[in-house]
């Protein structure tokens, strides 16, 4: 009798089958990263970034969970449109913006990549993977020729004589079980990222399904749901990235101000547990300090972040309003200032304006 090892999250299941081929899978939601950029943001079925441009709009109603992880804003969506290496595009692994995962790895192996994306164009189709801060020539150039306008998934590498790639030419080498940390970064920007699998198999003949299940030639095997990972420590730096061995909880709303579920308090991530407040649910004696500038406020919520605390932008905190105008505005020196492209920058420790 075979045995079928399968994971999701770090948590191992068995099962057992008198015909199935055997194989160990693991089943990783994208959402269920230990940190992330700041640009890659979660879509929901009741969240949707605001950030532009992102011209394909939500495919959340589709993925699984309803959640998903996009890299925004979305500029090269046709070859007419600037590439620009570093902004919205990035050959190199591990030079874009990156996601996170602790995985718990059942047995030491080499480990087929599959990941589940929505590419609606030949521009937003790419992504690399790597392993312990290493990023092994086998993860480069995730690609996706095929499947377009759905959620798809791909295995495939992109090469010079090959651009749609082979499929299960992506992998990983494990050296050893337990406590991993997989990561993704960016090859091109507008890339949509559902789920990933980690499948370990002795020949090719098992494959994630359209519903999400290991296909073999033996036949079909679900692989179960599990609770989100325990958040571990993010070894990289990022705008949003752990220091300890596990992400806190905010200790007020307002360190989300985009609604991402994830702030930022004392130099480090933490875990939002609801939406930003309104300006009218401040307690007198909240202790948020006012905005000097109303260019903290990117994204146009009311509350700004400056020198290291949230700050309330427009209302009133602690009995003293906002005296902010337009003229408070601080011009950057430099675009390079504003890397996600949403018309503000941070020079000199504060918020600034690109022109």
């Amino acid at each position: 009798m075979n045995r079928i090892l399968f994971t999701i999250a770090g948590l191992i299941f068995c099962a057992s089958t008198a015909s199935a081929q055997e194989f160990v899978a693991v089943k990783v939601e994208a959402e269920d990263f230990i940190s992330k950029h700041a640009d890659w943001r979660l879509t929901s079925s009741s969240s949707t970034p605001n950030v532009n441009p992102d011209p394909d709009g939500s495919h959340a109603g589709s993925a699984s969970g309803n959640a998903y992880m996009e890299l925004l804003p979305d500029t090269r969506v046709t070859h007419g449109d600037p590439l620009i290496t570093g902004s919205n595009f990035w050959n190199t692994a591990g030079t874009g913006p990156s996601l996170n995962y602790n995985v718990n790895i059942p047995e030491a192996g080499r480990y087929t990549v599959y990941v589940k994306a929505y590419s609606t164009g030949t521009e937003d189709n790419g992504i690399h993977v790597g392993l312990n801060n290493s990023n092994p020539a086998s993860g480069e150039r995730m690609q996706w020729c095929n499947g377009k306008n759905q959620w798809t998934w791909s295995s495939a590498q992109r090469t010079s004589s090959n651009h749609c790639g082979t499929e299960r030419s992506i992998y990983l080498d494990f050296s050893f079980a337990g406590a991993n940390t997989v990561t993704f970064s960016a090859r091109e920007d507008g890339f949509e990222f559902d789920q990933f699998i980690l499948l370990k198999t002795d020949n090719n003949s098992c494959s994630p399904n359209t519903n999400d299940q290991i296909t073999c030639n033996s036949g079909t095997t679900p692989i179960t749901t599990q609770p989100d990972p325990e958040p571990v420590s993010d070894p990289q730096t990022s705008p949003e990235q752990t220091s300890s061995g596990s992400v806190p909880a905010c200790s007020n709303a307002l360190s989300d101000p985009d609604g991402d579920g994830y702030g930022w308090e004392n130099n480090a991530s933490c875990i939002a547990t609801s939406q930003p407040l309104s300006t009218s649910d401040l307690p007198a004696t909240s202790g948020i300090p006012v905005c000097q500038s109303t260019g903290s406020d990117p994204d146009g919520d009311g509350y700004g972040w400056e020198q290291g605390a949230s700050c309330l932008v427009s209302g009133q905190a602690n009995g003293a309003t906002t005296t902010t105008s337009a003229s408070d505005t601080v011009y950057c020196q430099s675009g390079a200032s504003d890397p996600d492209g949403d018309g503000w920058g941070w020079e000199n420790s504060q918020s600034c304006l690109v022109e």
